[in-house]
């Protein structure tokens, strides 16, 4: 009676291998039929659209960095700011996703306007967090009617730049930790 058991408990265990065996072979067929229909990775063109973008808010941050600080920030400021922080963002994920369908060269591309773009917003960020203009939230500044401290930080930070950029450049590093490295060399001593 107990190897009757055993026997059918063994030819249930098979049968419910068997089972499994054949659903994970089904389920094996769909993903390699449906998986790259699914998947496919995202074109050029996307990429090159955000780069544009970033490379003309670069363009535009790099004019705020004229403002002296003698009125009030320019109409465009705020939005251009927050614009260039939401582009970031966009630019590292469409960098990690060409890493991850084995496009390194549209990843260097969205690197290389990461990098310009971040500087600018780094820089801009640099000259008013020193100058102590607040914030009424990040990246908008305080409408105030004038910020005389910003002129005399504007030519400190202008000065640093260049050599802040080829810092950053040598130590290769991802988005987050170059703006970091920047904001940091960007920054005056003891502040």
């Amino acid at each position: 009676m107990a190897t009757a058991k055993l026997d059918e408990f063994r030819r249930d265990t098979r049968s419910a291998i068997r089972h499994y065996w054949i659903l994970f072979l089904f389920a094996g067929v769909i993903i390699v039929i449906f998986g790259p229909a699914a998947a496919q990775p995202f074109t050029e063109p996307a990429g090159g659209s955000v780069i544009g973008r970033a490379n003309a808010l670069a363009a535009r941050i790099h004019a705020f960095h004229r403002w002296t600080g003698a009125t009030p920030p320019p109409a465009s400021y705020c939005p251009t700011m927050r614009a260039g922080e939401a582009v970031m963002v966009e630019l590292a994920r469409l960098a990690n996703r060409a890493i991850r369908y084995h496009q390194p060269g549209l990843a260097l591309e969205l690197q290389r306007a990461g990098d310009r773009l971040g500087d600018e917003l780094d820089e801009e960020e640099a000259i008013s967090d020193q100058a102590g203009i607040p914030y009424s939230g990040y990246p908008c500044l305080v409408v105030q009617p004038s910020y005389p401290s910003r002129a005399a930080i504007l030519a400190f930070v202008e000065r640093r730049v260049p050599g802040c950029r080829r810092k950053a450049d040598a130590a290769r590093v991802s988005f987050d930790a170059r703006r970091a490295l920047m904001y940091q060399c960007l920054r005056l001593a003891g502040s």
